[in-house]
């Protein structure tokens, strides 16, 4: 299990990376499109209809690209007050995967709403850029596979610490170990 963990945590620090940089590209285009939007508005006194549509689509894309990074480090809203006192205990453990594995259930089914979704937006197009909506959606189920494997890394982990501590222990040693970190970069 230990090896499979380790391969997806390479895989997903990959991942998440490439997305983080592509939502940072998508930010700075985003700003470029608004700013010439403002210029051409009130310097110019006419607009362009298509810019705030288009950075309203790569912001979507930009918040779904960076999901999978968020849920791997476990950034999403979380209800930490109610687990603080048992945190680390056995109890602590099983509700984490429990939680995770309720997560990874959502995801897989937002997969497929999102290939829905695509599906759908086949048949119309955005009113300002002419675009079909299927390519805004496609975000959608790339988002949600690279976050489900996130949740599965994470979901091993979790059942990896509850059945095999000393195990999981070393795992995060060498997850955690200097000379790991500077083989990824």
């Amino acid at each position: 299990m230990s090896t499979l963990v380790f391969l997806l945590d390479r895989f997903n620090r990959q991942t998440t990376r490439w997305a983080g940089h592509a939502a940072t590209l998508l930010l700075a285009a985003m700003l470029v499109v608004m700013i010439v939007h403002v210029v051409y508005r009130y310097a110019l006194g006419d607009s362009f209809g298509w810019t705030e549509e288009l950075s309203r689509y790569m912001m979507v894309w930009m918040a779904f690209l960076y999901f999978p990074a968020a849920h791997k480090k476990g950034l999403n809203a979380s209800l930490d007050l109610c687990t603080e006192w048992f945190r680390g205990s056995r109890p602590w453990q099983l509700l984490q995967l429990l939680i995770e594995a309720a997560i990874l259930a959502s995801l897989i089914w937002c997969i497929q709403l999102g290939f829905d979704r695509i599906e759908r937006g086949a048949t119309t197009q955005s009113l300002a850029l002419g675009i079909p909506m299927a390519q805004v959606y496609y975000i959608l189920p790339i988002s949600f596979a690279l976050t489900a494997l996130c949740s599965l890394e994470r979901l091993l982990r979790s059942a990896h610490a509850l059945f095999c501590p000393r195990e999981a222990a070393q795992l995060t040693a060498r997850d955690r170990s200097p000379d790991n970190r500077q083989a990824e970069l």
